[in-house]
């Protein structure tokens, strides 16, 4: 291998890669949207059940309460997730998409597809060791 060779995916593997993410962002964004939808019941149920003549039991209340904040975390990690989906489009832009941060070799492209914000080689994120060979593996422990 040359040694001042620079290792990066190709412009059209880069669009496939860019195609993923972009389905990928479209998925949170419903999912997030039926999340606030979820919410706004929820807040709805609230007002009418202060309005009923006969008040919620104080359980339903709790369950309520707890179905709110779980979903409230759910939107939040959608919206971390959408960032870093953003993150990783620019380095699509930039033409770094797929490299290892901590190898510096290409991230094997099932791995970029499967998980599309990663910025570690299976290699690495397993053995925590970059691969002698240089080619990212998805390999078990073993």
């Amino acid at each position: 291998m040359a040694k001042n060779k620079i290792i990066q995916y190709s412009d059209a593997e880069l669009e496939v890669f860019r195609k993923n993410i972009m389905m990928s962002k479209d998925e949170t964004l419903d999912e997030i949207s039926m999340l606030k939808d979820r919410l706004e019941d929820l807040n709805s149920s609230n007002s009418a059940e202060e309005t009923s003549t006969y008040g919620m039991h104080m359980g339903d209340q709790g369950n309520e309460a707890q179905e709110m904040e779980k979903t409230y975390a759910q939107i939040q990690r959608m919206n971390d997730y959408l960032k870093k989906l953003d993150e990783a489009l620019e380095r699509i832009d930039n033409k770094v998409y797929g490299i290892c941060k901590e190898c510096s070799i290409l991230i094997a492209k099932e791995r970029l597809l499967a998980v599309p914000v990663t910025t570690l080689s299976a290699s690495f994120k397993i053995h925590q060791k970059c691969p002698d060979d240089g080619i990212d593996r998805i390999q078990p422990l073993g």
